[in-house]
């Protein structure tokens, strides 16, 4: 959602064996020379909608005890989460 490098499973190679189950056709891999270039999918978010998601997060208040301070772990800079565990 995020798109964030090293961390999504989006690849050339994952977007070909799409194409060739026939599913997601619109996300086929499009070469220019020597470089592909993948399309966004619809659940990447834009560089406006990711500061507009970690600022909710950052603003977010839930009750003592029933996660950890999400504050903490949102990185405006990067626009990312960090740190964050599967249990919060």
């Amino acid at each position: 959602m995020l798109n964030i490098k090293g961390e999504t499973k989006d690849d050339v190679n994952s977007r070909k064996n799409l194409v060739e189950m026939g599913l997601c056709l619109e996300l086929e891999p499009q070469a220019y020379g020597k470089r592909t270039y993948l399309s966004p999918a619809c659940h990447t978010l834009s560089k406006v909608e990711k500061k507009s998601f970690c600022a909710c997060l950052c603003e977010m208040k839930v009750p003592q005890g029933y996660s950890s301070n999400i504050k903490s772990l949102v990185s405006m800079e990067d626009l990312k989460l960090v740190g964050l565990k599967s249990h919060d």
